[in-house]
């Protein structure tokens, strides 16, 4: 399928905790969430902001590796960041302290885990 690559991607992304963009994360302490207190419509919510947060990464990564100086890197960095956040915060029914909450809880929590793959996995077949 044409999606096998954004796909694996995305699960590259959360499943080595990159899920969370570094704007988000700097706003302060991590929320908490409990996985068994995570809804079906915020798994679905929180896989939009991911293929979100995967798009402006795949958008910016060029930019960012081909910048020739490290003021530039991080000017770039800076504006991917904050897109990513934008993502995030444009989904319906998701805060960005949803966001960080379900990706630390995913990352501890096997079957929050799963859910979200198979989430993922079914939003590239649609």
């Amino acid at each position: 399928m044409t999606f096998k690559p954004k796909l694996t991607a995305a699960l590259t992304a959360i499943a080595l905790g990159f899920a969370a963009p570094a704007a988000i994360a700097q706003q302060g302490q991590q929320p908490t969430m409990a996985a068994e207190d995570v809804t079906q419509d915020q798994v679905d919510s929180f896989v939009e902001a991911a293929l979100a947060v995967d798009n402006v990464r795949e958008s910016y990564l060029p930019q960012i590796e081909a910048a020739e100086d490290e003021e530039t890197r991080q000017n770039l960095l800076d504006e991917a960041n904050s897109a990513a956040l934008e993502a995030v915060e444009s989904v319906d029914g998701l805060t960005s302290d949803d966001y960080l909450a379900i990706a630390a809880a995913a990352q501890q929590d096997q079957d929050l885990n799963a859910r979200i793959v198979a989430s993922l996995q079914a939003a590239q077949t649609e």
